[in-house]
């Protein structure tokens, strides 16, 4: 998740006369207060705004110029982040100009306005809107709807909008402030590039990139037009629009802006400004999606601390800082960490944000990935369903946030075994993607490779390769060769060729996949044991049976290291690797083998799967092996109570299941029962026979 940002705020108003000609010591010294003000002097500002506000005491508490004191002093302490004693001066100001000047005064709209932006870089958003609403009503009365003045009060409301979440009444308020100030100030003013900034930001937070893209280029061209080259205004925009090109899929000139905005921020606001932490924050994204992990870790560590340390351990800030900290720890296999830092963020955003806001979906969605990729399905879907349900409502049906929760619910039901569930979840991810992010960005590639593995589960094969080689073209190009996202195609593209037995090209794809993961993600991260696995299993296949054991051994130990892990993948390793010590008559070890998967396809797909189903019918041939005839019987027979329940019949797994069960009632003298579960083996046989017939006819058809 990155941060666009920051949003170029309104300036602080600082009053810097009011009239009283014949205190000149006063004038004096709060004139010279804004000029060092705007210098960025704040340690000479302050010397001279507290020399102006001792002064002013000294008129009395209905003079206005108490009231400038305190609204300058305030904006100073505001600008140093020292917000607990910056309110209590805003809020004695527009008392003090209230009772002078009476409700509806434009110092009061000043105040208001001051306090209101505030309250929202404190986060307290509620607070802040009617303020800004009265400021808004008040200017507007007073200098009529088109005044410039009324358009810099607009732009801080629909900032406010946009961080509550309301992305579509935030946009036409934007655009409004926008037409106010071209039509003051002409189409080239720093100030109109102000609006088009803050506008292009909405466009982003409602997923149309091309649109922010285009605004953020020419916000770009103005500033460089109009302010030097090191102005801070000039690195928000470097950095806004590093990130949208980012999530447009293009990477390739992304570092060098955010690099030139971190290089403005640290000369202009120096390396511990919240400002700088926001490019930190994006710099570091950039290097995770890299997979440059060490990198993006040192980047993500310093912005948490400097928002931490600057906003308050409960800001929202803070909050995205730990959600992408947490997404790095996922990937670097970091379980644990990373559920407690998504747990801190989610804490955080529910207590500040709107329990329908975005940006809580983003950490629910979040931390549904981590759950799925420890096995914890039912927690998983639960999380995705209340991230889309928020997303719908808020960003409509079509934005790509929407079809990230699709594509993740598709993972999940494909995971167990619901592919016909799973499909049209990836077709609708699929269709926004390509409309929303075009048809070669790298989270198109996502739903590609995940469609594809729906449907080579459900035998589609000839489909499912040609996505597999689309989603692998299109990361390679975006992503690079060594992303480990291309990795996961390549050992998907590895299994396609060896249920065609084309062992010897699926075999350099999982080598390359291996290289890939071992050399970004390191020797034992979780993320490199799928891919032992699969290579153990064509070892096995190919009958280089030395080989295959000591990669499944590998595989599991790797999966043992993680014991939150328990996983599919997990589970078929183990049962896999029993088969192998099956052949090898070492029964012992292949039993206990076959109990672990049972248990873990048990609590990940419940206990009548037909995959616990076939699970069960090894943990009866291991018995069976071992003439543990007594304790073979009550797998034999959760077995064949699972697999003739599935629907439609899947006759190899039943014909195991039967022969393993008529095996031992022939060993324990029940001739007649082995007989008719005899005749039923050679029932279903001639069926698979008649199904592999019709199969082939329709091949030579195609």
């Amino acid at each position: 998740m990155k941060v666009f940002g920051p949003l170029i705020p309104l300036s602080i108003i600082l009053l810097a006369t009011s009239g009283f000609a014949q205190v000149s010591s006063w004038e004096d010294e709060n004139a010279a207060g804004v000029r060092a003000y705007k210098q960025r002097h704040y340690e000479e500002a302050e010397i001279c705004f507290k020399n102006a506000l001792q002064q002013a005491a000294q008129f009395g508490e209905r003079d206005a110029r108490l009231a400038t004191s305190l609204n300058n002093l305030a904006s100073l302490q505001q600008a140093q982040r020292k917000y607990s004693e910056a309110e209590p001066q805003y809020r004695r100001a527009l008392n003090i100009w209230e009772s002078i000047y009476g409700p509806e005064n434009l110092d009061v709209a000043s105040a208001l306005n001051n306090l209101a932006m505030l309250l929202d870089a404190q986060a307290r958003y509620p607070e802040a809107e009617p303020l800004f609403q009265r400021a808004i009503a008040i200017r507007e009365k007073a200098l009529g709807p088109e005044h410039p003045d009324v358009a810099v009060v607009l732009s801080g409301f629909a900032m406010l909008l946009r961080e509550e979440g309301k992305y579509s009444e935030a946009q036409p308020i934007f655009e409004r402030a926008l037409a106010i100030r071209q039509k003051a100030l002409g189409t080239e003013h720093p100030d109109v590039a102000g609006t088009l900034n803050n506008l292009a930001a909405i466009y982003g937070s409602l997923g149309r990139y091309k649109d922010a893209e285009l605004l953020y280029k020419r916000t770009l061209a103005i500033w460089e037009k109009t302010l030097p080259p090191t102005h801070p205004d000039i690195a928000t925009v470097l950095d806004n629009l590093a990130t949208v090109q980012q999530q447009e899929g293009n990477y390739s000139e992304a570092e060098s802006l955010l690099l030139r905005a971190l290089d403005i921020r640290d000369k202009t606001f120096g390396p511990q400004h919240p400002a700088t932490a926001t490019v930190l924050n994006n710099l570091g994204m950039y290097y995770k999606e890299k997979s440059r992990y060490p990198e993006a870790d040192e980047l993500l560590q310093r912005a948490l601390t400097i928002w931490e340390q600057t906003r308050g351990p409960d800001h929202p800030d803070v909050a995205t800082a730990l959600c992408n900290l947490a997404a790095l720890r996922k990937d670097q296999g970091m379980y644990s960490e990373s559920e407690l830092l998504l747990r801190r963020a989610l804490a955080i955003r529910e207590k500040t944000l709107a329990p329908d806001h975005p940006d809580v979906a983003r950490v629910l969605n979040t931390l549904g990935v981590l759950q799925q990729k420890q096995g914890n399905y039912p927690a998983a879907e639960s999380l995705f369903q209340r991230a889309l349900a928020i997303w719908e409502k808020a960003l409509g049906p079509e934005h790509p946030d929407v079809a990230s929760a699709l594509n993740n619910l598709g993972s999940i039901r494909q995971a167990q075994d619901r592919n016909t569930e799973a499909e049209p979840l990836f077709q609708r991810a699929l269709a926004i993607r390509i409309s929303a992010l075009g048809p070669e960005h790298p989270e198109v590639g996502t739903t590609l490779n995940n469609l594809a593995a729906s449907l080579n589960s459900q035998g589609k094969y000839a489909e499912a390769e040609t996505l597999f080689q689309r989603a692998l073209t299109i990361w390679e190009r975006t992503l690079g060769p060594q992303s480990p996202d291309v990795a996961t195609v390549l050992v998907n593209l590895g299994t396609i060729l060896q249920q065609k037995r084309n062992y010897s090209a699926a075999e350099p794809l999982f080598r390359r996949a291996l290289t890939i993961r071992e050399t970004v993600l390191g020797p034992e991260h979780p993320d490199l044991a799928p891919v032992l696995s699969n290579l153990a299993i064509l070892q096995d296949l190919q009958h280089n049976f030395g080989d295959a054991e000591l990669l499944y051994k590998r595989a599991l130990y790797i999966w043992d290291k993680f014991p939150g892990v328990r996983t599919r993948d997990f589970a078929q390793t183990l049962e896999n690797f029993g088969v192998l010590y099956l052949d090898k008559r070492k029964y012992d070890e292949a039993g206990a083998l076959f109990e672990r998967a049972v248990a873990i396809k048990t609590e990940l797909l419940g206990p009548d799967s037909p995959a616990v189903g076939k699970a069960l019918t090894k943990v009866a041939i291991a018995d069976l092996a071992r003439g543990y005839f007594a304790e073979a019987e009550t797998p034999c027979q959760q077995s064949l109570d699972i697999l003739e329940k599935t629907s439609p019949p899947d006759y190899p797994a039943l014909i195991d299941s039967l022969s393993a069960y008529a095996f031992l009632l022939e060993k324990t003298k029940r001739k007649a029962q082995a007989e008719l579960l005899e005749t039923r083996v050679m029932v279903y046989r001639a069926k698979l026979n008649e199904h592999k017939t019709k199969d082939e006819l329709k091949l030579a058809v195609q």
